[in-house]
């Protein structure tokens, strides 16, 4: 996962394939589609679940949403 990643602020939604996780001591990156994002590391297992498939991650004002929008990705 090359260059910044991308912190999310309250009401960002990232939409995309989710291609990447890596784990942290208190945090996770993931690359979804073609941006790599700092998310928190409960997240990180539900990615994992979904990688190659399209996924959204909310930030709200209190925490992080996660949603399955696609499972029938192919060609990742």
């Amino acid at each position: 996962m090359d260059g910044q990643p991308y912190q999310m602020r309250p009401w960002d939604e990232l939409l995309g394939q989710a291609i990447e996780v890596k784990k942290y001591d208190d945090h996770c990156l993931a690359r979804i589609g073609k941006i790599s994002v700092i998310l928190p590391l409960g997240l990180a297992t539900r990615l994992e679940e979904a990688i190659c498939q399209q996924v959204g991650v909310l930030r709200t004002d209190n925490d992080y949403r996660f949603r399955l929008i696609r499972e029938d990705m192919k060609g990742c």
